[in-house]
């Protein structure tokens, strides 16, 4: 999987937001982790790692390919039940076969040129009985909905539609993460829709300095300085100017089930 969160800039990046109830009550909604000994493959900074060890599971470790992701996500746990480990997705060193219950990849799929091998490796780490895997991420759908004063991203495609292609390009389509699933050997697969909160703002300066720090939304290196503050320009003039702001962004979760 090839790395790109390991620069010194990025260490917080993905360690300081807060995974908001809405996920957690998707995710609860399938799968009970009580007692569970669960993953979280591409945890960055532990923010979902952190959310799933309050659900009462056994065990919940952390892996990533970026030494600098794994050093925030460390700085910022003091859960005794959570550990974090260095590994790739499509190698995963430190897990033996079938000694997991639960495993979550979030935002992580897109970041890969095909799914095979990612996801033939979490079937092993998975119980070969009743072993849950959490796949959440984009279609190419998701992407390009239409922008909003909740749906930010669609204005970014709105104003830059070159960027379109690059986010179509890097998306998996439901039916091909549905077929990988089952090829990995899930005889079950489910998929819901998730519009989860990603951030509230209390004015408009805070999005527009969340937008220029380019926190979190990889899609935004793509542009040059001067295309990011054209992109604030165009977002400024299309949001009410009523205070806060409730970003959501639109997932795909799916839930390959043994069982």
């Amino acid at each position: 999987m090839k790395n790109q969160f390991d620069q010194l800039e990025n260490k917080y990046t993905y360690a300081e937001r807060i995974a908001h109830d809405d996920w957690i009550r998707l995710i609860q909604s399938k799968v009970d982790l009580t007692d569970k000994k669960v993953a979280d493959i591409g945890c960055g900074g532990g923010i979902y790692t952190r959310m799933m060890s309050e659900q009462g599971p056994a065990s919940v470790l952390g892996l990533d390919s970026s030494v600098r992701m794994l050093e925030a996500a460390e700085a910022k746990t003091s859960d005794e039940k959570i550990s974090y480990d260095y590994a790739d997705c499509e190698d995963l060193k430190p897990v033996t076969d079938h000694s997991l219950d639960v495993v979550l990849e979030r935002a992580v799929i897109h970041h890969l040129s095909g799914l095979d091998a990612n996801f033939d490796e979490v079937s092993r780490a998975l119980s070969a009985e009743d072993g849950v895997f959490i796949v959440q991420d984009r279609t190419p759908e998701d992407c390009l909905l239409q922008g909003s004063s909740t749906h930010i991203r669609g204005y970014l495609f709105e104003c830059f539609p070159f960027l379109a292609e690059t986010e179509k390009q890097r998306r998996f389509s439901d039916e091909e993460v549905r077929s990988a699933l089952v090829e990995a050997g899930f005889n079950r697969v489910e998929m819901l829709p998730l519009w989860e909160t990603r951030s509230i703002y209390d004015s408009f300066k805070e999005l527009k300095e969340d937008l220029q720090s380019r926190r979190g939304r990889t899609i935004l290196h793509e542009l040059s300085d001067e295309q990011l503050n054209e992109l604030v320009d165009y977002i400024s003039v299309r949001l009410p100017d009523n205070g806060q702001i409730i970003e959501k962004d639109r997932w795909s979760v799916w839930f390959g089930f043994r069982n």
